[in-house]
């Protein structure tokens, strides 16, 4: 008896752990989708803004998806009320933006230090979903925390490669989404 009742509270304590991920990882794409539509209203470059963009996007539509989990697995939990795994707690920072006038555009270095700060998170991000993939027996769960992870990889090559071009004093490189609303 007393082996189910310890085999009970693991898997009670790998779904808390799970939920807890899911809503830092909410939070991340929260913050990705957020920064990447800030930036984009703040470079020159015009293919910057349409990549940047494309990432918001993806970034919301990846939040949307771990939330249809979270009400999959745990329904009727209130996403707000979920409290993020603190090992990811800082993965977003709290200031990214100097204070810019309206209107106004980052300076060079300003953009670098911004995309390195996005690759960081990027890889968290990889790191968590990851994670959550290594925890689960949710097929379902397992293969969407892969998914993830693989678009995240990609977003962290995209920056990987624009930050290349910014710092050898380019412009911003990459691929160009067909349609741009």
């Amino acid at each position: 008896m007393r082996l189910e009742r310890s085999d009970w509270k693991s898997e009670e304590a790998s779904l808390n752990r799970q939920l807890g991920l899911l809503a830092a990882a909410i939070r991340v794409e929260e913050f990705g989708r957020d920064f990447y539509q800030r930036m984009s209203e703040c470079i020159n470059d015009k293919e910057g803004r349409l990549i940047l963009r494309s990432l918001s996007r993806d970034e919301k539509e990846h939040r949307a998806w771990l939330t249809r989990q979270i009400d999959r697995i745990f329904p009727g939990k209130d996403v707000a009320t979920i409290v993020p795994d603190p090992q990811y707690a800082d993965v977003v920072p709290t200031k990214v933006f100097p204070d810019l006038p309206k209107g106004a555009c980052l300076p060079p270095k300003d953009e670098i230090k911004a995309v390195e700060m996005a690759i960081g998170v990027e890889q968290a991000s990889v790191r968590m979903y990851e994670e959550v993939a290594g925890l689960t027996s949710d097929m379902e769960l397992k293969m969407m925390m892969q998914r993830l992870a693989q678009w995240e990889r990609e977003h962290q090559r995209i920056l990987e490669e624009n930050l290349d071009y910014l710092r050898r004093g380019g412009s911003w490189y990459g691929y160009t989404p067909i349609l741009d609303g």
